[in-house]
């Protein structure tokens, strides 16, 4: 029993994770219909970034930690005026700026690349390597650290959307472009702002596992696809579908890793497997959107 429990301990944290690289996605999703694909390569420029302050100039953790996020806010901001808004505004088809934003993924990826040596790059535990136990519950801090940082972040954002009016916004942007654009919205205020939090969500997940598993220049894609089949599983009409679907597919990870009769490795194709399911199956994902 105590190594389940530990075990759902870990996979709880990485579905946390996994659930903020979902809400990335699903912050731009919902008010601009684009998929970006270079959430990954965020939270990789994030965890260099971590890299960088904690580690290299050895800033206060809340300092850095919040001067990293204050970076990735902007970077989202940016590639937004970059990469999309040109396209939007001469009325581009969908798909035109979901691979501007393929061609920004391989960007940022060069830019790490070539400024850090290949190595993975070591990130400090935000309390130090320590173990908390409640009984038979137990688990790094890193982890409780993780758990809690994002059921935050889940709070705060269910709270904007659902009790600001900036929040209203954002979902009558979701529920008809034009209309909201007749009732005064301004549109790409509204994408940039979605864009700058995706960022932001995707930086912070970055920042939360980059302690445990080092910065490395190839780490963004698969964060990539474990949040958005996280999002497929969740579904994207609600804020908390995307932790949902985030913990549904790390206790699958961790239980294949832990009890199945196959090699670890097999372990990594278990995102793909879901996505495919889940897309043949469901699509919708498991929670509805309120009508």
């Amino acid at each position: 029993m105590q190594d389940f429990l530990e075990l759902a301990v870990g996979a709880a944290a990485s579905g946390c994770v996994y659930g903020l690289l979902a809400l990335a996605y699903l912050l731009m999703i919902r008010p601009t219909g684009i998929i970006n694909f270079a959430v990954g390569e965020w939270a990789m420029v994030a965890a260099f970034g971590g890299f960088l302050l904690l580690s290299k100039l050895e800033w206060p953790y809340p300092l850095g930690m919040a001067a990293v996020l204050g970076f990735m806010l902007l970077v989202g901001w940016a590639t937004e005026r970059i990469a999309v808004r040109p396209l939007v505004a001469r009325g581009a088809p969908l798909i035109a700026p979901i691979l501007a934003l393929l061609g920004m993924l391989v960007i940022f990826r060069e830019i790490v690349s070539i400024s850090f040596p290949p190595d993975p790059h070591p990130v400090p535990y935000a309390f130090g390597i320590g173990r908390l136990d409640f009984g038979l519950l137990g688990g790094s801090y890193q982890s409780f650290f993780i758990i809690g940082v994002t059921l935050l972040v889940f709070a705060a954002t269910w709270l904007f959307f659902e009790r600001t009016l900036a929040g209203r916004m954002f979902e009558a942007v979701a529920l008809h472009r034009r209309a909201a654009a007749l009732m005064g919205i301004n549109l790409f205020r509204v994408t940039a702002l979605s864009f700058a939090g995706g960022a932001g969500a995707a930086g912070l997940a970055g920042l939360l596992v980059s302690p445990n598993i080092s910065a490395h220049y190839q780490m963004g894609v698969p964060l990539a696809i474990q949040g958005f089949t996280a999002l497929v599983i969740g579904g994207v009409g609600r804020v908390e579908g995307a932790l949902l679907g985030g913990l549904l597919l790390a206790f699958a990870e961790q239980l294949t890793v832990r009890y199945a009769p196959i090699p670890s490795g097999f372990a990594q194709g278990v995102p793909l497997l879901f996505l495919m399911v889940f897309l043949l199956v469901r699509p919708t994902g498991l929670l509805k959107a309120r009508a």
